[in-house]
């Protein structure tokens, strides 16, 4: 990004690194670019200047180390041209936005940074093209009108007369403590709510637990509430974590609203023996204060290379009830 300038469009550049991280710094450093005539490539799958160079350094660009060549720019797909008056601020991200996870570690406190460039106006917020309830609920809570909220197709290229570019909030899956500090910010606290929580998969179509009755009943008689993220609205999901004092959870999205949990705060996050062990949550975890632990479950039908991510399996309930007690006290 450091060769980019006038001549490509850029009209302002800022670095909010030390703004936004004060004494805890971020992981890595949050820039927010202003383009004349910049470009969104596809359902915000680039972010490019008027001359078609991509923008290193302020977005994820998956499998492309040569961003002068990125396929993108060069494939013969066909993509109509729209340009646009006004001034656009690119918040979603490629990729990520349809889960959970990503949508509020990646894309909303992306809304941070630019604001801390002073950038609060704007005539579009630059959104993924399929809309999901929980998108919505932030951006109504965050006061962004509806009518602003464009939904860029991949059979388009938009091009605006001002594009602002906030840097990504997060790097790989490790969470900046000021995201963490930012979200939780956003919702009061309920300390009226469950101190134990328990995340049930029972309508999940990926990794369930076939022994999640047995499992919830040994947690139930530990005074553990069972809940399913999915069907609560976000700011019930947040005023439910924000008093929890241990949940228990497999490995998914569900699981983001440990963000809204208070510090010292336990999570045991159980995984599928032969899937990808992500450390989101852990770095998660650490980054909000709180206490970790993980359990490893056990398969139970033979499992095909490449669909470890769907395969159903078990759990030891009592290694499950262990971790939790062997992990401190919940007072």
């Amino acid at each position: 990004m450091e060769q980019l300038d006038a001549s490509h469009g850029v009209v302002a550049r800022h670095d909010m690194t030390a703004i936004i991280g004060g004494q805890s710094q971020p992981l890595h450093p949050l820039t927010v670019v202003e383009l004349a005539d910049g470009k969104v490539i596809g359902s915000l799958r680039l972010a490019a200047t008027r001359n078609d160079v991509v923008i290193g350094g302020v977005q994820n660009v998956f499998g492309c180390d040569d961003l002068e060549n990125h396929s993108a720019l060069r494939q013969r797909r066909f993509r109509l041209s729209k340009y646009r008056r006004g001034t656009a601020l690119l918040l979603g991200a490629p990729s990520s936005d349809l889960n959970y996870y990503h949508w509020m570690m990646d894309s909303l406190p992306r809304l941070k940074i630019s604001q801390a460039a002073n950038y609060r106006n704007y005539d579009y917020v630059l959104l993924q093209n399929r809309s999901l309830r929980f998108q919505d609920e932030f951006l109504d809570h965050l006061a962004v009108p509806p009518a602003k909220r464009l939904r860029c197709s991949k059979n388009i290229v938009h091009q605006f007369e001002r594009l602002i570019v906030p840097g990504m909030p997060i790097s790989e899956w490790k969470v900046s403590p000021w995201v963490c500090a930012w979200l939780r910010s956003l919702f009061p606290a309920n300390p009226s709510g469950p101190e134990k929580i328990y995340i049930s998969r029972r309508e999940a179509k990926r990794r369930r637990l076939i022994n999640e009755a047995e499992l919830e009943r040994a947690l139930q008689a530990m005074g553990f509430v069972s809940i399913q993220p999915e069907q609560l609205k976000v700011v019930e999901q947040a005023r439910l974590f924000s008093s929890a004092k241990c949940v228990v959870g497999a490995h998914g999205a569900g699981l983001a609203n440990m963000v809204f949990a208070p510090p010292n705060a336990l999570l045991v996050e159980l995984f599928h023996p032969d899937t990808e062990r992500r450390p989101c949550y852990q770095h998660l975890a650490a980054s909000a204060g709180q206490r970790y632990a993980s359990v490893i479950g056990q398969r139970t039908q033979a499992v095909m290379p490449g669909s470890e991510d769907d395969a159903e399996y078990k759990v030891d309930t009592l290694a499950v009830t262990r971790a939790v007690e062997e992990n401190g006290k919940l007072d």
